[in-house]
């Protein structure tokens, strides 16, 4: 999962972001890796802003050169066009250890199915004391840990809001996992002065850089709050500080998911008699924290363009079908069902989850995703073979795509609230993120079919490719700023693969006309601004639009079809190091065109 650390990638940052290493605040530790603090690379990114315009962007930037685009997790140093100085960036670097990994396996007496592993669920693992991230006191704590429930919802790795409120009130709850909550809650939801922000940036710090966090789950039976810590830091952690070690993280995760045996609960709850006694609500929980963890490891492989872990046709856990708020006993409970045994028909799946609104949402998002990863998978395929031997694949997942797309509720591809129905602004967005993972889904098939075709082949794929970019564009148009901190921030990989995309189709010398020129420019505006919105909440989206705009003001066009064909054959993921490279100084390889 990791990628190449030979690969250096470059990500653009303002001259504005480098730091003089005679500037006051400490050194980074000269042994041991070292990250750089979230308030530093936003600083570092906003103060660049002012100053867009006085300058060819690309002359003004200085480039990271970073193993596995790491942004800021391993050491951190700037090179500024290309000169290979280091320059220490942020006030303040802080060692991380690498953890020591637990090799033995569980035991039969001490298996994750035992009886230790389910008293780890029962009771909390408690950490060392941890001193509060800033001075709050239990009501402020009790609001910030209920505010969390509306950050990310997408990716939350707790089932029932209620029940995990009320554990927590009873002192069951892990105070690591309390800590590390209302920590990336007050960071993300709350004004703070600078010295605050300082706290919480180095407490953020602290706990990404720890290894305990990682240690505890290679125990024999780690908890469940254990895993939720684990997972709310890998989410942070991926969006905030995009890197190899972030990519990592969530990779150590998966694996130890697939160790505990979270890929196959409903085999575990047929073989062990400890995994039978678990009630209900305690099932929804550990399935929870599998379904969380499937996202993510979409999210990072697709948008790296690396090889999943997670494969859906050995998937043995079952979609969540009952609400938190609905009381369950074995008499009520739906019948188990699996994403694995749709996966070549996931059409078929919809009547089973449409009856089943309390959960809908999140299960069209898990099918939506699946969709994304079958495309992913085969455009990675597609760099190694002919385009000709992977046209009945293609064919194939596009017959998918057609029979999900027609299957889905009345009105759900609309981008507009559907009012008539009642429908919620959580919900609307909550569909509108599913319906943009189907675009992308076109659009990733769209762009591999443009490479390799004949002229009039070429032009109808490439046509194709503006009209997914249009209708991405035309669910920005619909976006509530509000819903940026709500929803995972992961469809920024979808509005930056839109936005460079148009750009090309705007310089393009197939596209003529000034109606569609205008259309083209208002199209690039939204969808620009909604990443903009994204990057006043999280670091990824912050990086990727100084990428396209990077990436814009280094060709000026007009583009020929050979120009727009060569840079095609140089996309193979959103964030593939090859793809960021490229994207960051064209006119090197302007040559080659």
């Amino acid at each position: 999962m990791a990628l190449n650390p030979d690969e250096a990638i470059q990500w653009q940052l303002p001259e504005s972001s480098v730091v003089n290493p005679t500037d006051s605040g400490p050194q980074a530790s000269a042994t041991g890796n070292s990250r750089v603090c979230d308030s530093c690379i936003r600083s570092s990114v906003i103060r660049a802003v002012p100053r867009a315009h006085a300058a060819p962007r690309a002359e003004k930037l200085a480039s990271i050169p970073l193993k596995g685009v790491d942004l800021v997790r391993s050491q951190a140093h700037i090179v500024v066009h290309q000169h290979l100085e280091p320059i220490l960036v942020g006030r303040r670097q802080l060692n991380y250890e690498e953890p020591s990994i637990v090799t033995q396996n569980p035991s039969p007496t001490t298996s994750v199915s035992g009886l230790s592993f389910i008293r780890s669920f029962e009771a909390p693992n408690q950490e060392a004391p941890i001193r509060a991230p800033v001075d709050i006191g239990p009501t402020e704590e009790q609001h910030l840990l209920e505010r969390y429930f509306d950050i990310v919802q997408d990716a939350n790795p707790i089932y029932s809001k209620e029940r995990f409120l009320s554990r927590y009130r009873n002192s069951l709850c892990d105070s690591g996992l309390i800590s590390t909550i209302t920590t990336i809650t007050t960071k993300l939801t709350r004004p703070m002065s600078v010295e605050e922000s300082a706290t919480i940036d180095t407490r953020l710090d602290s706990l990404l850089s720890s290894s305990t966090v990682q240690e505890n789950l290679f125990t024999d039976f780690p908890s469940l709050d254990q895993y939720r810590k684990s997972c709310v830091l890998a989410i942070y952690e991926f969006h905030q500080f995009p890197g190899h070690q972030s990519w990592v993280r969530i990779g150590i995760l998966t694996r130890m998911a697939f160790r505990t045996g979270l890929d196959r609960l409903e085999n575990l709850r047929k073989l062990e008699p400890e995994w039978r006694a678990l009630s209900k609500e305690d099932m929804e929980e550990w399935r929870a924290i599998w379904w969380c963890i499937y996202r993510l490891d979409s999210y990072s492989n697709l948008s790296s363009g690396t090889p999943y872990l997670v494969s859906e046709d050995l998937i043995a856990t079952a979609l969540i079908l009952c609400s938190p708020s609905q009381p369950m006993n074995d008499a009520e409970a739906p019948l188990p069902v699996l994403l694995s045994a749709y996966s070549e028909t996931p059409w078929k799946l919809l009547p089973v989850i449409t009856s089943h609104p309390e959960t809908m949402y999140a299960n069209i998002h898990n099918i939506t995703i699946m969709m994304m990863r079958q495309v992913g998978q085969i455009t990675r395929v597609a760099q190694l073979r002919l385009l000709g031997e992977m046209s009945s694949r293609i064919t194939e997942v596009e017959r998918r795509l057609a029979a999900l797309r027609l299957a889905l509720p009345p009105n759900w591809l609309n981008p507009k609230r559907n009012a008539f129905s009642h429908e919620s602004h959580v919900d609307h967005h909550a569909r509108l993120v599913t319906v943009l993972f189907l675009l992308m889904a076109r659009l990733l098939l769209a762009i591999l079919c443009c490479s390799g075709q004949q002229e009039e082949g070429w032009l109808m794929s490439w046509q194709q490719v503006l009209e997914i970019c249009q209708d991405i564009a035309s669910i920005a148009e619909q976006w509530n700023s509000l819903f940026c901190v709500k929803v995972d921030p992961a469809v920024s990989f979808i509005i930056f693969t839109a936005l460079v995309f148009l750009d090309l189709h705007e310089k393009s010398t197939a596209t003529s006309g000034p109606t569609l020129q205008r259309q083209i420019h208002h199209d690039k505006t939204v969808l620009r601004l909604q990443l903009e919105h994204f990057a006043n909440i999280w670091t990824l989206p912050r990086l990727l639009s100084l990428s396209y705009a990077t990436f814009s003001e280094s060709i000026p066009g007009p583009l020929a079809g050979r120009h727009i064909k060569t840079i095609l054959l140089r996309f193979e993921a959103p964030l593939h190091p090859r793809w960021l490279q490229f994207l960051s100084n064209p006119q090197k390889y302007w040559d080659k065109f």
